[in-house]
């Protein structure tokens, strides 16, 4: 059992987003992507467990590598094909849960935290720095015109190690599927190239390395856009502001 916790919506929308994460799913091994199946529940009435909306998947074999170093290449090759096989086959989901969406909780939770009082005063000096950032991505002219030139999917959401699984063929299978999101493209692989170069917990072994190798290697199955390649800098500022906030909410906490 896998309990749902969406944590970018509120909890409301929690078993809205388990249905939408179902149907991804299925949407997804439909068009030959490799990922952990949903198992139905018992005529088909919601399961849950305390309460709580959940999801049974059945049996995904591999190996996990949170440690680097990873497989890149094959990493965002499996992304690339999970983005392409969506975009030569649009499955009909819907847009309930966007991009956008997260956008407006983050960005101004960024500016509720650059107003508080901060001890820290290189963490001080990083707020004031970013500022500018935040304001010019808060606009939604700004983000639209961004959006535009990305083709738009229904992404992962959480490109991270965790999430991927290596077979014994050294192919990659992405997982969990909690935060998926619908938007552009390169919300995931900006997310990815982040998640992979920072390395989770293992921060000592971090590499700013990974981050073009991430993007290139997606680019090798995916090519991108003139667009996309052109606002690369514009998605690594969202991407950043964005885990940065998410970042400062866990100090809070």
């Amino acid at each position: 059992f896998r309990r749902v916790l969406f944590r970018s919506y509120s909890r409301s929308r929690i078993e809205e987003h388990a249905a939408y994460e179902a149907n991804l799913i299925g949407a997804l091994l439909a068009r030959g992507v490799p990922t952990a199946a949903v198992v139905p529940s018992v005529k088909d009435a919601p399961l849950r467990v305390e309460g709580a909306p959940t999801l049974l998947y059945r049996w995904l074999g591999g190996e996990l590598r949170k440690k680097p170093e990873y497989p890149i290449g094959e990493i965002a090759g499996a992304l690339a094909r999970l983005h392409a096989a969506q975009i030569a086959d649009p499955p009909d989901l819907g847009q309930d849960f966007r991009f956008d969406d997260t956008c407006m909780i983050w960005l101004p939770a960024f500016e509720r935290y650059r107003a508080m009082e901060w001890e820290d005063a290189a963490l001080r000096q990083a707020l004031d720095a970013l500022a500018p950032l935040a304001q010019w991505h808060h606009e939604g002219s700004h983000r639209g015109a961004l959006f535009a030139s990305s083709p738009h999917v229904h992404c992962h959401g959480d490109v991270t190690p965790k999430n991927v699984l290596i077979d014994q063929t050294g192919g990659a299978r992405f997982f969990d599927f909690n935060n998926a999101f619908y938007g552009p493209r390169l919300a995931d692989v900006i997310d990815g190239a982040f998640e992979f170069s920072l390395a989770e917990q293992y921060i000592h072994l971090a590499d700013f390395g990974r981050f073009p190798a991430f993007v290139d290697a997606y680019a090798d199955i995916a090519p991108l856009t003139p667009g996309e390649r052109d606002d690369l800098v514009r998605w690594t500022e969202l991407i950043g502001l964005i885990k940065f906030t998410k970042e400062l909410r866990v100090v809070l906490q």
